[in-house]
Parts: C-alpha cells; structure tokens; sequence
C-alpha cells in the first residue's frame, strides 16, 4: 500500500490523518511537537524522526505547515525533504503560503524528478466540508489526485503553482473582512443600546454566535484564526503590492487584525475577539449590555 508522510500534524495534520486511517494509505508523521507526533501515532501513523526520514519511507509527502517560513524549512534543511527526495515521489502542499513559496518549491521538486502541487484547504466556504484548490502541472495533478481526494471533500485544479493559493488568499480576504464587519456592527447596536441578536433573529444575517455571545475562546488549535488570517491578508498584500493590485478594504481590515491580535489572551484567537478591539474604540467593553438610558445617567 501507498504510504503518505504528513509533515506537520496539528490541527490540519491531524485531521489528514484521520481521514486517510479508513482507506488504502499506510501514513507516517513528523511534527516538531513530539505530543503531536504521539497524538498521530494514536491515529494509526507511525512515528518519523525527521522530514527526510518521513519523506524516504513515504510515496506521498503532506506539508501542513503555519505558513512559508515553515515550509522553506522543512524542505531545504539539513534533515528537510529535499534531501531525501527522489524521482516518482509526490510532495503535496497543504500549506497557506506566499504564492512564490510555491513555485520556489515545484522548482525544487522538478529538479529532482519529483511531483509537486499546492492544495492549500478551506472549511469555512458556504459549501459543506473541506475543500481544497490545487495548483500544478497538469501531471502533477494526475499524480496527486486520488490522495487529494481522500483528503478533501471536493477540490477543484486551478492551474498553474501559485494559483491556487491566490485564491486561497481572496477566501482569507473575505472571511476575515467579513468577521471585521460583523464584528463592527455588532459593537455599533450594541453601543447604541440595541440588542445585536437582532440581526440574526429577525433579519436573518448569519452573524457569528461568538459576536453575539462574546465568545473568545480559541477554537482552532495551533494559530488560531486571528493569527491565521493576520498572516493570510499579510500574503495577499504582498502579491498585491507587487502586481499593483489596490486593496483599501483588505488594508483596513488587516490593521484591524494586527491589533486584535496584539490583545488576544493566550487561550483566545477567534476572529470574535475583533470585538474587544471595537469596544476598545469605543471604551465600551464595561458598557456592553447596558441599555443607552442608563449609560447616560
């Protein structure tokens, strides 16, 4: 049977691992963390010692990493996948990286006669399930299909290295823009005497029960999504800086995120903890649930 080496077994890894213990796959873990390679093999993984170990025991080679400074580290350190890599294997990369990370690497893995596609994922799209966009040749592709499959719920081939992972910034775009949104009209009724839960109950909006509850506790292991979309929407500034791309709005809301997350506590990290920084504006966080009248006696 195919093995699949999953480098990084956080909250993504993990769930990698979870997915391919019902089918054809043997797997084997790395993770810097030695209680999350000891939660893996739980999973049915065996345990590697190193990203080159994984990565010569295993067909199929899994990156999900924080981001781009991890993944050049995993692939071109002493121990990394490079070195261990060989011609026919499959490096598939899960990560949210810079889209040149991903081209830097497909470089690196074509030298080498080796296959390699991003497939960076999503589950918080208006679709059910996990969702991955993948960039890569078309016989990259072909070669990571059927382990794409089994790690997804559907995926869709973008195009080229790179692509992929623009779109996945534009996912990370919206959502974050939208959870800054929800956030400031949820302190704006709040503020002003009227019950948030309004928007949900009678108009209908899907606004966040974390808002309305004010709910901060971190509910995705590892970076959590304050971190992850400060270090998304920083990725997409950049390629917009570059191709002279003009993002007022992403501008606005990425500050509002780099403070947000300056004043998380370190159990917290939900995009709901936008709130403490719209309340901070508005030294309301005491005020929060005080009727208008009797804040001005």
């Amino acid at each position: 049977m195919p093995t699949v080496g999953v480098i990084g077994v956080g909250y993504i890894g993990k769930t990698f691992l979870d997915r391919l213990a019902d089918t054809e796959y043997d797997t084997v873990a790395y993770d810097v963390d030695d209680s999350q390679v000891d939660a893996a093999t739980e999973r049915g993984a065996v345990a590697a010692e190193s990203p080159a170990d994984a990565t010569r025991r295993s067909e199929f080679v899994v990156l999900a990493l924080p981001g781009t400074p991890e993944v050049e580290a995993v692939m071109e350190s002493e121990d990394g996948v490079l070195g261990a890599l060989s011609a026919g294997q499959t490096v598939v990369d899960a990560t949210t990286t810079r889209p040149d990370t991903s081209r830097e690497c497909e470089a690196w893995c074509e030298e080498r006669g080796a296959a390699f596609v991003e497939a960076p994922i999503t589950r918080a799209a208006p679709r059910d399930g996990a969702h991955m966009m993948v960039g890569g040749t078309d016989e990259a592709y072909d070669a990571a299909r059927d382990l794409v499959e089994a790690l997804s719920d559907d995926h869709l081939h973008v195009g080229a290295a790179g692509e992929a992972t623009v779109l996945k910034l534009a996912l990370q775009m919206r959502y974050a823009g939208r959870n800054a949104l929800d956030a400031e009209i949820v302190e704006f009724t709040r503020d002003n005497g009227v019950d948030p839960a309004h928007l949900r109950d009678f108009f209908g909006m899907d606004v966040s029960e974390r808002l309305l509850d004010r709910e901060f506790a971190q509910d995705i292991e590892g970076l959590g999504g304050l971190a992850i979309w400060h270090k998304d929407l920083g990725y997409a500034r950049e390629v917009a800086r570059a191709n002279g791309t003009a993002l007022p709005i992403n501008a606005a809301v990425h500050e509002a995120f780099k403070a947000t997350v300056r004043r998380a506590g370190p159990d917290e990290g939900h995009a709901a903890t936008l709130l403490r920084y719209w309340e901070l504006l508005n030294d309301a966080s005491e005020r929060a649930f005080q009727p208008a009248t009797e804040r001005e006696e």
